[in-house]
């Protein structure tokens, strides 16, 4: 008998809740029939296939319907009770269940990634074990990962590229995992750990580092943007929090010199829009010093070699453009009449002209 009708029935009736002994009472039949159905030794008379089904609560197409879609609702209730078995020590029943049902559901994606991170319990769970289950479990795991990104689906194709990678990478298989890692080379999935991993595996400790540091740049420039955005009047946000931000703001560019010192300009606008003129001003004059000098590199500790400085200096166009903002923009009126503030202006206009 086909395995994959002995795993329907077995998965039919305990979905019903029914033991073999009731579904056997229900068709007639001995326990060690349907036992027998279920373990693929025998199958069910051809006269048994309806009243099979009814007692299952399905129909004859429904039951033969091998490759029908795994629902989200089964499958998570399936890996619940493996992951029961798993943390009750009984590995064996777990991977029996498991295999039973990627042979009854050969074509459910979802069902092969859980499986996937279901071996990796097994894995874990199984310190004890000999080194022969662990290659097993890692074998299946390969040959799942496999069809899962040759499935194309694209909500597990870059997950399934991952664990590919892991794998490779677990095993030496240095080529591998870099040719992986290159056909698969987006934005959608950061795989910045992975590339590290194999640099290390391949001695290449200064592309880790810089790896490293290019990702670490590109986080807290994304991280800048995301607060300046919190920042702005149409986020409404409340004082204290406003200030929180600012704070928070100020830090990261004081620790690590990302931006070349322009945050100054959004913590002006804000203390502006709180009216606190004297620290919009002092932020302001921060501004125009950043401006007037060198361009601040990013924090060398942090990102040198990855990350050099594009520039020296601001450009003069740059120079102009937040000038004519100081003299031009509603928003700084109130300070037009400070000493402070005409003085700060000045330096800046100074600072064109001189070139």
């Amino acid at each position: 008998m086909d395995l994959k009708i002995g795993g329907r029935i077995a998965e039919m009736r305990k979905a019903k809740g029914m033991t073999q002994e009731q579904l056997a009472a229900a068709l007639g039949v001995s326990a060690p029939a349907v036992s027998k159905w279920e373990t693929g030794s025998s199958y069910p008379d051809i006269t048994l296939l309806c009243p099979l089904a009814r007692a299952l609560g399905s129909n004859v197409d429904s039951l033969l319907a091998f490759e029908e879609e795994l629902s989200e609702e089964c499958l998570g209730q399936y890996m619940t009770e493996i992951m029961g078995m798993v943390r009750e020590g009984d590995i064996p029943e777990a991977e029996e269940r498991l295999n039973r049902l990627l042979h009854s559901y050969p074509s459910s994606i979802s069902l092969k990634f859980s499986a996937v991170v279901a071996l990796s319990w097994f894995e874990m769970s199984a310190s004890q074990r000999g080194t022969e289950d662990k290659s097993r479990w890692t074998s299946l795991k390969k040959e799942l990962c496999q069809a899962i990104k040759e499935s194309g689906n694209p909500a597990y194709y870059l997950p399934s590229v991952s664990m590919l990678v892991s794998l490779s990478l677990e095993e030496n298989e240095l080529e591998k995992a870099e040719m992986l890692l290159k056909e698969n080379q987006t934005g959608a999935t950061d795989f910045t750990a992975l590339w590290v991993q194999l640099y290390i595996k391949k001695g290449e400790r200064h592309k880790a580092l810089e790896t490293v540091q290019r990702e670490l740049y590109s986080l807290v420039s994304r991280v800048q943007t995301c607060l300046i955005s919190m920042l702005g009047a149409e986020m409404a946000l409340e004082q204290e929090k406003r200030a929180e931000v600012c704070n928070v703001l100020q830090l990261i560019s004081e620790r690590f010199c990302i931006g070349g010192g322009m945050g100054a300009a959004v913590l002006a606008e804000v203390y502006l829009r709180d009216r606190d003129t004297q620290k919009a001003l002092d932020y302001l004059e921060r501004l125009a010093e950043r401006l007037t000098s060198k361009v601040w590199p990013p924090n060398p500790l942090l990102f040198a070699p990855a990350i050099a400085p594009e520039q020296s200096s601001w450009s003069r166009e740059m120079r102009m453009v937040i000038l004519r903002g100081l003299e031009e923009d509603e928003c700084f009126e109130p300070l037009r009449e400070n000493e402070r503030f005409r003085a700060l202006v000045r330096r800046l206009a100074e600072s064109l002209e001189t070139e």
